[in-house]
């Protein structure tokens, strides 16, 4: 099984985080909240939520053992029975749209409580409501459930999407499949490592060099791949890495030609539509599709930009000064009223501190002058390679 660490975001084959040196051991009751601060728990979140350590039986020393172990055994495969059946019913739509729709982390210390003294109610004890009503009666019997349910579910979704992005990277070999993917994906290779062998593995792909574990898919702490060969093919991709930045820079070197090269300056120098025509351009090279909207009562939206199934709304700012509030209150609107899945603002400029404040509290993504700049180089790369190939 593979694992995702909620210290550094990492995904291993491990049971404990390998990347990170935060990890504590696990307790002989983590579902229980009470038994030991949350903090001290180990925070692993398994893309099966089957193996979980608190469905697996507990060696409790040979005598209890010869004794309870099978009837233990027998009441938590019961459990997980129980749980997965519920959790397959509930997780669409109830527990995928609840993370695309709230603000859930790992971090809920404050809203382990159903309520607050105020009267308060927090978005986790809600849904945990609504599933209860709805039969998940283990969610009550089980404090932390509800919380790890989530985790999975979150992790779900982000494979999901890793693995409609990372299909096309696929090869006749495994280096060509790691520089293809490299060259695309940049330095996120370092922590998705793991879950470019995982997609490996679970479509049935198969590469010389790689050895899969196979009893790692029925047996929880045995890894689908060893940690010393996780570490191997880290190096071959750094390897892969740095040869790509050096082929890139010779190839910039080569063949710069500042009449097509665009700069930040360049870009200040647009008004807004020409800046809004840009973004299409910036977009479609990043592999959006781009659909631009009416030049007057576009709701606050300038460009929609699809992939991986998601729409997102942007708002374009060509600004001299810092952007404020009102460019991130136009764009929260325009996703409500388009229906969009995500929202950004994108400027040339900076950001107020208010900005970003409002920003965070509504899951706007904001791209600055420094990441714009980080775009351009992209784009820039594009019009280099574009060049070699005709």
């Amino acid at each position: 099984m593979i694992y995702q660490c909620n210290s550094c975001n990492k995904t291993s084959f491990e049971v404990n985080c390998p990347w990170c040196s935060s990890v504590m051991p696990a307790t002989a009751s983590p579902w229980d909240t009470r038994a030991t601060p949350a903090s001290d728990i180990q925070q692993m979140t398994p893309l099966n939520p089957s193996f979980y350590p608190e469905f697996q039986y507990q060696s409790k020393g040979m005598l209890k053992d010869l004794f309870g172990k099978k009837k233990e055994q027998s009441q938590l495969n019961q459990l997980l029975e129980n749980v997965l059946d519920k959790y397959s019913s509930f997780k669409d739509p109830y527990f995928t749209n609840f993370i695309y729709t709230s603000r859930f982390s790992h971090d809920k210390n404050a809203e382990r409580n159903h309520s607050e003294d105020n009267g308060v109610y927090s978005e986790l004890s809600l849904f945990r409501e609504v599933l209860v009503r709805k039969g998940f009666n283990e969610l009550e019997q089980l404090p932390m459930l509800l919380d790890k349910l989530l985790l999975t579910t979150s992790f779900n979704a982000l494979y999901y999407g890793f693995a409609k992005e990372v299909k096309r990277h696929i090869k006749s070999t495994l280096t060509e499949s790691l520089k293809s993917w490299i060259e695309e994906a940049g330095t996120t290779f370092r922590a998705d490592l793991s879950l470019f062998l995982f997609y490996l593995w679970s479509n049935k792909i198969k590469l010389s060099s790689i050895e899969f574990n196979e009893n790692a898919e029925t047996t929880p702490g045995v890894p689908l791949v060893s940690f010393d060969n996780i570490k191997k093919y880290l190096s071959a991709c750094e390897n892969i890495h740095f040869d790509i930045l050096v082929d890139r820079l010779a190839t910039r070197l080569e063949h710069f030609n500042p009449n097509k090269f665009v700069t930040m300056y360049l870009v200040d120098a647009m008004d807004g539509f020409q800046f809004e025509d840009f973004l299409v351009k910036i977009f479609q090279t990043m592999g959006y599709d781009v659909k631009e909207t009416k030049r007057t009562q576009d709701q606050g939206a300038d460009l929609f930009v699809t992939r991986f199934d998601k729409n997102m709304v942007i708002q374009a700012k060509n600004y001299s000064g810092s952007v404020g509030n009102s460019a991130v209150q136009q764009v929260i609107s325009a996703k409500t009223f388009y229906g969009c899945d995500e929202a950004m603002v994108v400027t040339n400029s900076y950001f107020t501190k208010s900005a970003k404040e409002l920003a965070d509290s509504a899951m706007v993504r904001l791209i600055d002058r420094d990441e714009l700049q980080n775009y351009l180089d992209d784009y820039n790369q594009k019009i280099i390679e574009d060049f070699q190939s005709n």
